[in-house]
């Protein structure tokens, strides 16, 4: 006679319960620090944080996100400099 559902839902429960896990277990070990290069923020410290959200063609993104990589920096680094220097241009912080 064909096993029911229920029937091999309880078997292949049992089986999880009583035959012990046969999945490697993963060693975890800690990720040496790089030494990142040092930045020079384009803000203060103290400064509150704000979130402003723009549009900006793909291929500046892509480029933003090769510097910041380049540089081993946020991405949110390489757009602060950018505005700021685009600000003291404009006018002296």
């Amino acid at each position: 006679m064909a096993e029911t559902l229920a029937e091999r839902k309880a078997r292949l429960a049992d089986k999880l319960k009583n035959e012990p896990s046969q999945t490697p277990i993963q060693e975890v070990n800690p990720v040496a620090e790089v030494d990142k290069p040092a930045t020079k923020s384009a803000i203060n410290k103290d400064d509150e944080l704000v979130q402003l959200n723009v549009k900006v063609p793909r291929n500046m993104s892509k480029a933003i996100k090769q510097i910041a990589l380049d540089d081993e920096v946020d991405i949110r680094e390489v757009v602060w400099e950018a505005i700021s220097q685009y600000l003291k241009k404009r006018k002296p912080l």
